[in-house]
This record gives structure tokens, sequence and C-alpha cells, in this order.
């Protein structure tokens, strides 16, 4: 795989997350009923690898088909349905299974990285639950929850992922939306010891120091997305990210020696909505 194609592939799975709140800021602008959507491509500056103090531009794309509160969504590398009905709870809530493609580690910049043996990409399934209300100190706006777990399979699953975090967005006026999205990652033994432990072999293959990552909070994330309205149908929306890896994530020679555990996400993209 060539480094552009990496970069293409590590920046795709890092702005799920990221492309989420920038869809999810315009979808969030309005109700409507029946059939809706909107289709998103832009273009992002995005770590090398997750822990990398090196950044590459890289681009994203995101959709979405509902039919009143049922939706199937394409998030960069992440598909998820929601199969709740509206109406049920005195509050919002959407549920339902999420698939996602985790893109493996190699030919990155930072040499005693790159040094390692490839982390080849692997398949994680799990699902998400979203609870929301609406009109808390504005009519405009919305104060959600989410949580999402998703787990490696197949013979390279590599750990589990529990992502959940608060969000807040409202409308100043009508053709711009403000959102506010902080989150927390945990990640089980297996996921950590794949992607920042350094074995025997990966020590001496690349003169950093051997190391057992445990399971733990991962980071900790804070965003915020805008997004414009210029027509009724095409919207122009922006999204700073910043996330703190934290405890054997951050420790792990990868970050702390090689790289950097503040990592950042800045995007751009043009958003046709349906």
């Amino acid at each position: 795989m060539t480094s552009t194609q990496f970069v293409i592939r590590a920046g795709t799975a890092l702005l799920v997350g990221l492309i989420g709140c920038l869809a999810t800021a315009l979808a969030q602008a309005e109700d409507k009923k029946g059939f809706t959507g909107y289709l998103t491509l832009g273009g992002a500056i995005v770590p090398d690898y997750e822990g990398s103090d090196d950044y590459q531009p890289a681009p994203f794309a995101a959709g979405k088909l509902a039919y009143d509160e049922y939706y199937i969504e394409a998030r960069g590398s992440k598909l998820r349905a929601n199969v709740m009905p509206a109406g049920v709870l005195p509050f919002g809530l959407e549920l339902g299974p999420s698939l996602a493609y985790r893109f493996g580690r190699d030919d990155v910049k930072n040499d005693a990285v790159d040094a390692l043996r490839d982390i080849e990409g692997t398949v994680a399934m799990g699902g998400f639950a979203k609870m929301y209300v609406k009109a808390v100190l504005d009519e405009s706006d919305q104060l959600g929850f989410d949580v999402e777990i998703l787990s490696g399979v197949g013979s390279d699953r590599d750990g589990t992922l529990i992502t959940f975090g608060p969000s807040y967005s409202f409308s100043p006026w009508d053709s711009l939306r403000l959102g506010f999205n902080a989150s927390a990652t945990y990640a089980n033994d297996r996921y950590n010891e794949t992607y920042f432990g350094i074995d025997a072999n990966n020590a001496l293959r690349s003169g950093l120091a051997a190391y057992d990552a445990e399971g733990g909070i991962k980071d900790l994330g804070l965003s915020v997305n805008a997004t414009y309205m210029m027509t009724e149908h095409w919207a122009i929306t922006g999204n700073a990210k910043v996330m703190q890896l934290v405890g054997d994530a951050a420790d792990s020679p990868i970050v702390d020696d090689a790289g950097s555990a503040t990592q950042g996400v800045v995007a751009l993209g043009l958003v046709f909505n349906f």
C-alpha cells in the first residue's frame, strides 16, 4: 500500500465520528417526513495514524437515506441504521446495528512506527443508541447522549471500543446550525494491545521500548461544528475536533516517544440535502 493510499484510508477511519457531527448538525436543523437524506463530500487534515504527530490531507464522504424516523447512514467506513419507531417514549430515542471497517497501520511517516509489524484491517460489528430531547433552552436546540459499541470480528478481530458522550446543537438563525460534542472512548485490553502495545519482536524491529498496553479509557474528545444552508438543498459544513489520548494509550512509546497524545482534525465539506 502506498503512503497516499494509507492517508486516505486512515483519514477516512478517523473521520467517522467527525462526519457524524457534520451530518447531525444539518439533519437536526429541521424535521421532515417521508423520504429524506443527504450527501456530504469534503476534505480534511488528519493525523497519519492514531497517536501520530504527523498530519496529512484526506477526503471524506457520508450519506443518509431516511424514511420518517428510520434511516440507513454511512459515515466514512461506518454504517449504522435506526430501527426505533418514534413516539414510543416521552423522549427521543434512536438505536440499531452498527458496522465498521477498521483500517490497519502500515507505511507511516515515522520510521520507528513504520518498522513495527503491519496491522491488518478488520471488520467491527455492534450497535448504537442515542437519547435526545428538544427545546431545552431554545425552540431550535437539541440535547443528546450517544453510546456506541463496536467489536472486531473474524480471525483478525482487534478488540472492543465503547464510545459515549453528550452533544448539544442549536440554530442562532434559520440558515446556521451550530453543534458541540464531547466524547470518551473505552478500549479493552485487546484493542489497546493491538494498536499501542509493543512486544519483544516489535521492540527489536523498531528500537522502541517493549510495552504492555491494558484496557481503559483511551481518549477524550471535543468538537465544534457549523453548517450553513446556502440554499434549500445546498450547505457548507465545517468541523474542528481535538482528541486527547489518555491512560495506557497515551503512555505507549508509539505515542509518547514517536508521536503525540493530542490529536486534531479539521474538515470542510459541501452538503446536498434532499
